[in-house]
């Protein structure tokens, strides 16, 4: 696995990516970087071409043309459904076929140029009467302090309301589908910035990760469903989020751009200065946080023009979910650079029914993990922008990203290039290897024989000593140590069978107890001789134990004499003497 990935969102505004290294326990996040697509160079020049250059540069600057990189997609590139399956359970292959068969019939796409992913859904939970939902308290600054305070959804006008989608007969799973040309095309991008695109990731993924790291949400997301609502530039994503999966993904045509608009037509001003306008003085008014003054009012009223459609869309889509799929949010998470508006989490509190809130302190250091949490001053504010951003590296990090849209013929192969590249330096490594081992080899030869001149001489000294004068070779005192000097090579000194080995031997010949009712009280083991004692029930058990010792070849032939039978009680006692050259 490299050692390190990186997740890009290129969007219209800025382009952000996110750069974590993978590891057993869990990635570490290493940066986040954000940086603003800069004006046109001349009249004309689209966003996109201008992120590219900027994305570009980032790859260039920070030397990630090596490492592993993942582009996001978002909003009108992608389709999102909810699918429903009669069938409970089927083989991958085969859900594969039925989801791009059922795609092919709400999507404006033909299959041969469609590229999907899908992941199936978990059972909501029949949830029994909502208490109070409790979220981070909001601050002046409109950021999250640590303290509690309790929300009741129920309370708030359009919580709950519309149709609940009724328990699914069968799979029920959500899908992301795109065009096959545009895949290519964010691809071929990658290869331009000077890095090979690894996946191309929808955000469903993204936001389950950024789910589970948010310590806030632990409440939430172990109760119920959780929408993370990203508001950009262009576009603003919602995803619900339940039981570490994402059960429904929608993007609303609405964010940032429309309230930098209506800032711009109101107080006529260029749109730079709109947008820095919007930053530094942009406020929304709710019962949480009101206007305390004429001017903040007038600015709430300029806004609110934008913000009520905006919000509006986003009580469609939570009750679109809760249509499709039967999941309802008990808490929404704010992130993105939208987010940022002042009094944006207090009023979608009150405008969806459910708690809003901003990721606080606490939360930013958790995202960013122990290498950029550990000094939290440290913690760029860049965090919650591009949050998304970092829950997609976390996804990719892991190795198998929940919505990958790379996919079928796609699909990234394996690339030996590094290997091909490597083919020099690694014969040499081989034939060094081979080189060292060749001498070691020659080493130790040439030790065993000089050990071997050694005693040789040593023989031939201490031999001359014992017969008067004259030397000998170790195969000349061999022959002479063989029993009877015939010259024939001595046999080896090692015996053929230990006394356990002859044991076993034994043990393994005798009849099974169905045969013979036989207790052994005496055997003795020797080189020579294995004397037996013990009783039997019948004289003929005796002929079966001698007949079936005779099958042990070491034993000699006729070499098994009997003594007298004995009785005792109903019992005959035995005594076998055998000769053996079993050692």
């Amino acid at each position: 696995m490299a050692s390190r990935i990186f997740a890009v969102d290129l969007g219209a505004w800025s382009v952000k990516l996110a750069i974590a290294s993978p590891g057993i326990r869990g990635a570490l996040l290493l940066d986040v970087v954000e940086r603003l697509v800069p004006p046109p160079e001349f009249e004309g020049e689209a966003v996109d071409v201008r992120a590219r250059r900027v994305l570009a540069d980032l790859v260039r600057e920070m030397k990630l043309g090596h490492d592993s990189g993942y582009l996001g997609v978002y909003g009108d590139q992608v389709f999102t459904q909810v699918l429903d399956f009669g069938f409970k359970s089927l083989r991958r292959a085969e859900l594969d076929k039925a989801v791009g068969g059922e795609l092919e019939g709400v999507v404006p796409v033909d299959l041969e140029d469609m590229v999907y992913t899908y992941a199936e859904l978990p059972a909501p939970v029949a949830a029994a009467n909502p208490g109070p939902a409790f979220a981070p308290e909001p601050t002046a600054t409109g950021m999250t302090a640590t303290g509690m305070t309790a929300i009741h959804a129920t309370g708030v006008a359009g919580a709950g309301r519309g149709r609940v989608a009724a328990p699914a007969e069968g799979m029920r799973v959500l899908t992301y589908a795109m065009r096959r040309d545009r895949a290519e095309e964010l691809i071929a991008i990658g290869k331009e910035a000077g890095f090979e695109v690894r996946g191309v990731l929808a955000c469903g993924g993204a936001a389950v990760k950024l789910v589970n790291h948010v310590p806030s949400l632990a409440r939430a997301r172990a109760e119920g469903s959780v929408a993370v609502i990203d508001i950009g530039h262009d576009r603003t994503d919602v995803v619900i989020v339940a039981n570490g999966k994402a059960v429904f993904s929608r993007s609303v045509a609405r964010a940032g751009k429309q309230v930098t608009e209506a800032i711009q037509k109101y107080w006529k001003l260029p749109w730079e200065d709109a947008e820095r306008a919007k930053h530094s003085d942009g406020f929304v008014a709710s019962q949480a946080e009101p206007a305390t003054s004429e001017s903040w009012a007038r600015i709430h009223g300029v806004l609110i023009a934008e913000l009520q459609p905006f919000a509006r869309d986003l009580r469609q889509t939570l009750a679109a979910c809760r249509a499709k799929t039967g999941f309802t949010p008990s808490a929404v998470l704010i992130v993105g650079g939208g987010a940022r508006l002042r009094g944006m989490a207090s009023f979608l509190t009150e405008q969806l029914g459910v708690p809003a809130w901003r990721l606080s302190a606490e939360d930013m250091i958790a995202v960013a993990g122990p290498k950029l949490g550990l000094n939290p001053a440290g913690v760029p504010a860049v965090i919650d922008s591009a949050a998304l951003t970092i829950g997609m590296a976390y996804d990719a990090a892991g190795g198998r990203p929940m919505f990958d849209l790379r996919s079928g013929s796609l699909a990234v192969k394996m690339d030996l290039s590094f290997v091909r590249s490597k083919a020099v330096p690694l014969g040499a490594a081989v034939l060094a290897i081979a080189a060292f081992a060749a001498v070691s080899a020659y080493a130790d030869l040439y030790r065993l024989r000089k050990a071997e001149k050694t005693l040789t001489a040593r023989i031939a000294t201490e031999s001359a000593e014992v017969f008067q004068g004259k030397s000998k070779t170790a195969e000349e005192i061999l022959e002479m140590t063989t029993p009877g000097g015939t010259g024939r090579p001595r046999s080896s000194p090692m015996p053929k069978l230990t006394a356990y080995d002859l044991l076993l031997e034994i043990s393994s010949k005798v009849p099974a107890k169905e045969k013979i009712s036989l207790d052994i009280d005496h055997l003795d083991i020797a080189d020579q001789k294995v004397e037996m004692s013990g009783t039997v029930k019948t004289p003929e058990q005796v002929d079966d134990l001698v007949t079936a010792l005779k099958e042990i070849k070491c034993f000699k032939k006729d070499g098994i004499t009997r003594g007298p039978l004995e009785a005792e009680g109903e019992l005959k006692k035995f005594r076998l003497t055998i000769s053996s050259q079993c050692m």
